[in-house]
C-alpha cells in the first residue's frame, strides 16, 4: 500500500488538472458512436478519482509518519458555492444561446461544454480551494489545493513561536499566507507566528489558517505554543 500511495502522490496535480479538457470531445462528439464520448468521459472520471486518491494517500502518509491528533477540513460557505454554480449555469446558457450553430454545435452542446469546463477546471475558484489541516504529535500538516498545484506543507511545533486569534480583516498584510478555501479570512482565523525572524521559509513568513473548529484546533497545541486572543486590526 505504501508503494501505491507513493505512486499516486508522484503524479503531478498539474497533469491531473489537464484531464478536464477531455470534456470538449465528450460534448462535441456525442453525435458519434457513444463509445467515443464514453472513452473521454472515462478519462475524466479516472482523473477525478486520482485527485481523491491523492488526498487519501497524503493523509495516509502523514498518519504513517506521525500520530494524527486532529483533522480539520474547512469548506467555502454553501451559499457561495450555490451562487457560483447558478451564475456559471446562467452565463453558459446565455453564451450557448448566442453561439447556437457555431462550429456545428447546438445551443445545448455549447452550454454543457462551457459549464463543464468551468466546473472541472475552475473548481477551486468556484467552490473553494481544497484545504485539509492535520494536527500531529510533531506539528501541523497541511494540504492546500488553490488551483493547478497542490501544496503539501508541514510546520513543526518547534518552528511555531505562538498562535494569534484574528478576526476578519479588510486588507491582508503582505507577510501573511492565507491557507483557506476562499483564500481570505471570512470570519475568524489563526495566525501562526514563526520562531525565526525571517519566517518559516524563504516564501512563507506568517501563516493564517481558518479551521472549522478553532477551539478544537487550539486545544491540541502543545504547552510550548502560547495562544493570544483576537485583537482588532
Amino acid at each position: 500500500m505504501k508503494a501505491f500511495h507513493s505512486f499516486v502522490l508522484s503524479i503531478p496535480y498539474l497533469f491531473l488538472k489537464k484531464i478536464p479538457y477531455a470534456w470538449v470531445p465528450v460534448v462535441a462528439l456525442w453525435a458519434w458512436p457513444p463509445i467515443i464520448s464514453g472513452i473521454f468521459l472515462a478519462i475524466i472520471l479516472l482523473g477525478m478519482w486520482f485527485m481523491v486518491l491523492q488526498q487519501r494517500a497524503w493523509e495516509a502518509e502523514v498518519a504513517r509518519e506521525y500520530r494524527v491528533l486532529h483533522r480539520d477540513q474547512p469548506r467555502a460557505p454553501l451559499v457561495f458555492q450555490i451562487r457560483n454554480f447558478v451564475l456559471v449555469c446562467l452565463a453558459s446558457a446565455a453564451i450557448g444561446w448566442i453561439a447556437d450553430g457555431k462550429l456545428g454545435l447546438s445551443s445545448l452542446q455549447w452550454t454543457l461544454l462551457l459549464a463543464g469546463l468551468m466546473f472541472l477546471y475552475k473548481d477551486a475558484l468556484l467552490f473553494g480551494a481544497g484545504t485539509v489541516y492535520l494536527i500531529t504529535n510533531k506539528g501541523i500538516a497541511i494540504r492546500y489545493v488553490p488551483g493547478h498545484v497542490d501544496y503539501r506543507l508541514f510546520f513543526g511545533f518547534n518552528e511555531i513561536h505562538n498562535i494569534e486569534k484574528i478576526e476578519s480583516v479588510k486588507t491582508l498584510p503582505l507577510t501573511w499566507s492565507v491557507l483557506s478555501p476562499q483564500r481570505k479570512i471570512v470570519e475568524h482565523g489563526l495566525l501562526l507566528k514563526p520562531r525565526k525572524l525571517d519566517g518559516f521559509s524563504k516564501t512563507i513568513q506568517e501563516v493564517v489558517l481558518c479551521p472549522v473548529d478553532p477551539e478544537g484546533f487550539i486545544k491540541h497545541m502543545p504547552p510550548s505554543i502560547s495562544v493570544k486572543e483576537a485583537v482588532s486590526r
